[in-house]
């Protein structure tokens, strides 16, 4: 199951390249529901396991978000709101492959509507399941948010993933996740300074986080490589190099394809693998996500990993009968 109380309809424009205070002629245009909940479950559809999704939706972009799930076979779940669900406008120049993206901080979210979410929540959350909660939250919605619905995961013995950032990733950190994924400026918010220049204080930090009682520590460094942390040690894993054509949710990308290869049974290695290769499919093309044809193998070839800090050999990472 993906708990993203934030989606949005997600409307791509492609143009030559972006002036500030110009006027762009658009060539390709694109809309379909995005956020980081909908690729990250859309992503995790295309490789084969099921997926339910849980948020808030409303008005007529929620609507289209409600016929994609229908539409993708993926359990729409998400609590009716009265306010209208945000658009959020990505501008991706054809020449660099940079993109704009133009975030709305997200609707309205009433007491009574969250009390509705909680409890379908509440109901959903099984032993054995992976929990994945991903983004941002709408302004209503308190920043122990996935801390909380971590604290149900563990209580239930399922598994609580988390993709966030500043307070949100630092009250989560403590509740004790399975599995944290972040980039390296939003785990520097977990260290508690602005920037970090010692890549040796992200690793110390990653294995102390560890020692705390999270299971699995992993920290995207830009386009290359990333570092994982578990009981076993710490690895850095090369990312495949592709020509970009759209970065944005990449990181997504990454974490579905990693979630989906565990729950098909994959071992910790494999699992890493696709996940470097999901990312990097990603970026190569220009709807973020990816789709059930992806062919992932050619690019987790390309992985590699460089032991940092080793106890034992990587243990296989424990899975779950659905998403």
């Amino acid at each position: 199951m993906v708990i993203g109380p934030n989606p949005a309809m997600d409307r791509l424009q492609v143009i030559g390249q972006l002036e500030p205070g110009g006027v762009h002629r658009v060539r390709t245009v694109s809309a379909r529901a995005g956020g980081k909940s909908f690729i990250v479950a859309r992503s995790i559809r295309a490789l084969g396991p099921a997926v339910d999704l849980f948020g808030f939706l409303g008005g007529a972009a929620g609507e289209l978000a409600r016929a994609e799930c229908a539409a993708l076979g993926m359990g729409d779940h998400h609590t009716p709101i009265a306010a209208e669900t945000r658009i959020t406008p990505v501008v991706i120049e054809a020449k660099s492959g940079r993109s704009t993206v133009f975030n709305e901080p997200g609707p309205a979210v009433t007491a009574e509507e969250q009390a509705i979410f909680w409890a379908d929540l509440d109901r959903a959350v099984r032993p054995g399941r992976v929990t994945v909660c991903t983004g941002s939250l709408p302004p209503d919605l308190e920043p122990n948010t996935y801390a909380r619905i971590v604290a149900i995961a563990n209580s239930r013995d399922a598994y609580a993933a988390v993709d966030a950032s500043g307070k949100v990733l630092r009250n989560t950190v403590a509740a004790r996740p399975w599995l944290i994924k972040c980039n390296r400026s939003e785990f520097e918010s977990v260290l508690g300074r602005e920037e970090v220049q010692d890549d040796e204080a992200i690793r110390t930090r990653m294995q102390e986080l560890i020692a705390d009682g999270v299971g699995i520590v992993i920290v995207t460094m830009g386009a290359h490589s990333f570092l994982v942390a578990t009981d076993d040690g710490v690895w850095s894993v090369s990312v495949p190099a592709v020509p970009v054509v759209n970065a944005t949710g990449s990181g997504d990308t990454f974490l579905a394809a990693f979630i989906a290869r565990v729950e098909l049974g994959a071992s910790f290695a494999e699992a890493l693998m696709a996940a470097a290769a999901g990312g990097a499919f990603n970026a190569a093309h220009l709807e973020p996500g990816l789709v059930p044809d992806a062919d992932l193998e050619p690019l987790e070839a390309q992985v590699h990993f460089i032991p940092l800090v080793t106890r034992s050999a990587p243990r296989a990472v424990a899975t779950a009968p659905s998403a």
